[in-house]
């Protein structure tokens, strides 16, 4: 009789933390359901209310944190994203990039460096971790350790465009210009028409023109980036940038359109590039250079250099797209493989 007993108490409580368990997921989920329709002060009602069932509930205190951060009560998403750390399951992971971007942006970069460092060890190939590390030591300052956190993030998640995007501005400050354009032509690959698209087109052809200054008919100054002495393996690339750039100018370029030139230019670049790679391995080469030399060896980079471009809303653009679909089918298979 007294084993009967006990295991009827076994079975009660199993049944009865398996329906606590049922009802802190579905207080949750109406909590992010709430969240995604921007009702926020209801949602935090919600995952409050799975924390009165069970307050160690991995899962409540980081959405919870995660809605603190949303609405910019970053206080609040460092307390619950912390709980959620010291309970070592679930979430964990996220925890950590919710209490980074909390300090970030209460003003304390050094703690929020801090805590990615932190989650890193834990999970290194964290994409938005590394990120985050990136864009945050970016704006301390520190370019070279943000590049590094930046070219991590691109290996765990290559077609995250953010990550690209925060690398080309690292380079940009680092004085590196092909550094710095590599990376925008990849995002505009992931991304040629979003909304933060024609800021980064209008980016990259700014750094192709960079140091290229016509004074008169028969003057034309070129200023080549410091990085092109100090790069022994792109500095020839650096040179060439601003020579191509500066042909834009001689007679027989005259007639060319900016989108015909650019064609070229960008056909330069890859081709050089493509050139230089040899026996070079890492990111820029495996990633960046072999891809964009391909384009040339495929005779797809025409249709790249209008793809990119869509942002402009050109109507050369637009047009040579339209009239174009069959560069473009063979462009769009080229990306599939």
């Amino acid at each position: 009789m007294r084993l009967l007993i006990t295991l009827t108490l076994v079975l009660f409580f199993a049944v009865n933390l398996f329906g606590q368990d049922e009802k802190i997921k579905e207080l949750v989920s109406q909590g992010t359901q709430l969240h995604d329709e921007g009702k926020y002060d209801k949602a935090i009602k919600k995952y409050n209310a799975a924390l009165d069932i069970d307050k160690n509930s991995s899962l409540a205190n980081y959405e919870l944190s995660y809605t603190y951060m949303t609405i910019e009560k970053y206080d609040d998403a460092i307390k619950y994203s912390k709980r959620v750390i010291e309970l070592n399951g679930y979430n964990q992971q996220a925890a950590y990039t919710v209490l980074g971007t909390s300090l970030d942006m209460k003003g304390q970069p050094n703690d929020a460096i801090k805590a990615y460092r932190e989650g890193l060890i834990l999970f290194p190939n964290d994409n938005l971790l590394n990120y985050n590390l990136a864009l945050t030591l970016n704006n301390t300052g520190d370019y070279d350790n943000a590049a590094l956190a930046a070219i991590n993030a691109i290996l765990a998640k290559p077609t995250h465009g953010s990550s690209h995007i925060i690398l080309s501005r690292a380079m940009k400050s680092k004085g590196e210009r092909v550094k710095a354009l590599l990376p925008l032509y990849y995002f505009l690959l992931l991304e040629p028409n979003s909304k933060r698209s024609l800021i980064n087109l209008n980016m990259l052809q700014g750094m192709l023109n960079q140091g290229v200054e016509k004074q008169s008919e028969k003057k034309i100054n070129i200023t080549i980036p410091s990085a092109a002495s100090k790069d022994t393996v792109f500095g020839p690339a650096e040179m060439m940038v601003s020579l191509k750039c500066a042909n834009r100018f001689i007679d027989k370029n005259k007639g060319k359109t900016d989108a015909e030139f650019f064609v070229e230019t960008n056909k330069s670049i890859f081709s050089m590039l493509g050139e230089l790679k040899k026996n070079h391995k890492d990111l820029w080469w495996d990633l960046y250079v072999t891809k964009f030399y391909d384009l040339v060896q495929t005779d797809n980079i025409e249709a790249f250099s209008y793809y990119i471009s869509q942002s402009s809303n050109s109507v050369e653009v637009n047009n040579w797209i339209a009239n174009n679909q069959d560069k473009m089918k063979l462009f769009n298979e080229w990306m599939q493989k």
